[in-house]
């Protein structure tokens, strides 16, 4: 056996920890994978989902070839086949029906695939359908709507300086699980950690006392769905008590004085009952934030995904730039990514809202896109407007979007499902075809959406291990040649496209290399091909590179820094960063401040009797990809009900029994924990659970870690109206006793 050492970065979480990889490359085989001490972000550091890619790559129920469902049996094909026929069968229904016939849906582990992520948006283009649907709505959406109407870029996001902050207030986020979720940060704890030591305190506000809670200096509970609530009423301590001290940012920020009337009816004592906080602790942590050096607030996924999701994110920033800890070290800072993705191009964008509506409900559209929420009842919808084909790229959302049973069930009646995917999955179970994609040990990677919410900026390259079985393709190959045969040309004229639009779209936007043409850019990166040659433009064309002469950063380069490159701490970036028409930021625009009587309204009720459902996550769980991976699969239930004593006695539950769950929309059965962790009134289920469809091909996942999915309880009707986002924190459900 010859082995042979590999650095790159890990490819499953935002935190892009630095790997150390021992391995056969005749044999393609992983011998170890541990933490590479040398790496300057991670110093050595891994979580146990760093081997989660390897366990993919040796999955045996991996796909590796396309294959296509006869008489209901899964036949394997040849590329061309599948290809063809795939690009056929939805070129004649674009044709015939209409390019809203065509539906898509994009999941979440193509962020993590630099290839994908810049290829993407061409495909999309060019299907054109209305019908498209993301992760983004059940995940980041409502951050992205807020800064897109405050900073002009819906992914320009606010990170937190951890590094130099001295008061961490996380609401909504469990960074020990998730290594900082838009907040990417390796081995999260010692950072943590490290602001205490300085003299420092964390604060977590969430409904249950999570893993990042355990080691925080103080922990309060909140009723779910109600953060936004809290936060004016932090907005409105702020005015009450004269602390509202933006600094430099007053120069450049439009409607503070409004903040004050809108705040007006939400005084701690107001809030108190809905949250759950009351009055006096909030005092205290906005005096304690205000008194603190360098204080910074954190809101995620929780704050995300409940029904005033847009407000509770935008809320989040507004406390930030009243306390003048925006763009601010130790506050929430901007990263400065190697390929610049995130610098506001020559002319500002238009606002991506509303340009076209859902059929079926006529709710508006976000970034091109749909609420996944609104899947099943686009695929039910007959007649003119009706769905006949369904594209999955790398996504399971008969498990990730709400009401997926519903999902499952239209997916029924449609006349063609293509699936981009390398495992037989819930969803991909009811494609007719099948094509699976490499994996991340066969191609190579960039972290490039994850360098735009690093808390310190850098660059990694992680190059190929294996190489991959004849005529497989990446996804983006896969991508490129569906699109390109659904419109009568070639792969290589897209690539072509990609190449020259790129090279167009750069020299539009950067004076500085306005003395080159396009021929001398190709010419400068000939070495290089497909999307490392994109990726060589953007690193040299970005902030720290050579322009394409003298020195600074090129891929090359890149490629000779196994550990990947520093590229320093975040620094201020306002307002030149702002792609707003005015490079102001307007803190209260009217898509947000609509929703506030809405706000006013559910204050006005007061909180109700329901029981309410929230999520967890787990370390080794990532959504549904892991659990079909012995390694991650084995050991204790995961998928239980979490569920205070004091509730438990109440219904008659006891430990280790089983409780009935019911929704609007579903119910189901599972096994109950209880603890004073969870706040009373609240229950918690793990999301990407539900492995009990018997079409599927995943072993492991439907005898190890079968669950139920929590999913199916999530109301497909309840959404946060800005931004379209699912509401899966907060589900008002009933719980009693099995039968």
């Amino acid at each position: 056996m010859s082995t042979e050492t590999i650095h790159r970065s890990c490819p499953t979480c935002e935190a892009s920890c630095g790997l150390v990889m021992e391995v056969d490359r005749e044999a393609r085989q992983v011998i170890s994978i541990k933490g590479d001490p040398d790496n300057h972000r991670s110093r050595g550091y891994v979580c146990a989902k760093s081997q989660a890619f390897r366990y993919i790559y040796e999955d045996p129920e991996r796909l590796t070839r396309p294959v296509r469902k006869v008489n209901g049996q899964w036949q394997e094909i040849s590329w061309e086949e599948a290809l063809s026929e795939t690009a056929q069968r939805l070129a004649d229904i674009r044709d015939q029906y209409g390019k809203d016939a065509i539906a898509m849906y994009y999941g979440n582990p193509n962020g993590h695939n630099f290839s994908t992520q810049i290829y993407t948006q061409m495909f999309i283009s060019l299907l054109d359908t209305e019908r498209f649907f993301s992760a983004g709505s059940v995940d980041q959406q409502p951050k992205n709507l807020s800064c897109e109407l405050m900073y002009g870029n819906g992914w320009v996001f606010p990170i937190p300086d951890i590094d130099h902050s001295d008061f961490f207030v996380c609401m909504g986020g469990n960074p020990m699980v998730s290594q900082g979720s838009l907040m990417s940060a390796p081995d999260i704890e010692s950072r943590l950690k490290g602001l205490q030591q300085r003299g420092g305190k964390v604060v977590v506000i969430d409904p249950r006392r999570t893993e990042t809670a355990d080691i925080a200096d103080q922990h309060l509970f909140v009723r779910p769905g109600t953060d936004a609530f809290l936060l004016m009423a932090f907005v409105n301590e702020l005015f009450a008590t004269g602390r509202v001290a933006p600094g430099r940012l007053q120069d450049f920020t439009d409607g503070i004085e409004t903040l004050e009337s809108l705040s007006a009816p939400y005084t701690p004592e107001a809030v108190a009952a809905i949250t759950g906080v009351p009055a006096a602790q909030l005092r205290q942590l906005v005096n304690e934030f205000c008194s603190a050096s360098a204080p910074v607030l954190y809101g995620r996924i929780g704050l995300c995904t409940q029904q005033f999701g847009t407000l509770a994110s935008w809320l989040v920033d507004v406390v930030n730039i009243l306390t003048g800890r925006l763009d601010a070290r130790g506050g929430a800072m901007f990263a400065r990514p190697a390929t610049a993705h995130n610098d506001p191009a020559s002319a500002p964008p238009a606002l991506g809202y509303n340009r076209w509506q859902s059929r079926a409900r006529g709710f508006p559209e976000y970034m091109g896109m749909l609420p996944a929420s609104l899947m099943a009842e686009e695929m039910e919808l007959q007649g003119e407007h009706q769905v006949r084909a369904l594209i999955t790229v790398a996504g399971n959302p008969v498990l990730s979007v709400p009401n997926g049973k519903r999902i499952h069930a239209a997916m029924e009646q449609l006349d063609f499902i293509v699936a981009f995917d390398f495992y037989i999955n819930e969803t991909t179970s009811a494609a007719d075809i099948i094509i699976p994609s490499t994996t991340q040990l066969e191609h190579s990677n960039y972290d490039f959406l994850f360098s735009s919410t690093c808390v310190r900026n850098f660059a990694q390259y992680s190059p190929q291990t294996f190489a991959p079985d004849p005529g497989a393709l990446d996804q983006y190959q896969i991508l490129n040649e569906v699109t390109a045969r659904m419109n009568g040309m070639s792969a290589s004229d897209l690539e072509a496209m990609m190449l020259d639009g790129l090279i167009g779209q750069l020299l539009a936007n950067a004076p500085a290399l306005s003395h080159l043409s396009v021929d001398d850019i190709k010419l400068k990166t000939a070495g290089h091909q497909g999307p490392e040659r994109l990726l060589d433009i953007m690193l040299r064309a970005g902030p720290y590179g050579d322009k394409f002469a003298g020195d600074g950063l090129t891929l090359a380069q890149l490629k000779e820094l196994p550990h990947g490159i520093d590229l320093g701490p975040l620094e201020p970036r306002l307002p030149e960063l702002l792609a707003t028409a005015n490079k102001r930021i307007n803190i209260v625009p009217d898509v947000i401040t609509r929703d506030i009587p809405r706000l006013q309204a559910a204050l006005d009720t007061g909180p109700g009797d329901d029981m309410l459902l929230i999520g967890r996550r787990h370390i080794r769980d990532m959504n549904s990809w892991l659990h079909n991976l012995n390694n991650y699969a084995r050991g204790k239930n995961r998928c239980t009900l979490l569920i205070n004593p004091q509730d438990a006695e109440r219904i008659g539950l006891v430990d280790a029994g089983m409780a009935k769950i019911t929704s609007r929309v579903g119910a189901f059965e599972a096994e109950v924990h209880t603890s004073d962790s969870i706040m009373p009134g609240v229950v918690s289920l793990p999301h990407g659970f539900g492995h009990t469809y018997r079409d599927t091909r995943q072993s492991v996942a439907t005898t190890l870690t079968p669950g139920v999915s929590a999913n199916d309880l999530v109301d497909d009707n309840e959404m946060d109206l800005p931004s379209g986002t699912s509401v899966v924190n907060g589900v008002p459900v009933t719980i009693t006793p099995a039968l």
